[in-house]
């Protein structure tokens, strides 16, 4: 479920990515900010490889 990401909707980019990763590994409480981060990486890496 690739979606594209405009700058403006960043942040709701990430957070639809960390919850898809929090889902896909179980849904494992107490990792939030370890979600946000891998999402925010792979978010942010889709954004630099449109440019």
């Amino acid at each position: 479920m690739e979606k594209k990401c405009e700058k403006s909707a960043l942040e709701n980019c990430i957070k639809e990515k960390a919850k898809e990763l929090w889902k896909k590994e179980g849904m494992q409480g107490g990792r939030d900010l370890e979600y946000w981060l891998k999402a925010e990486k792979i978010v942010k890496g889709q954004m630099k490889n449109r440019l």
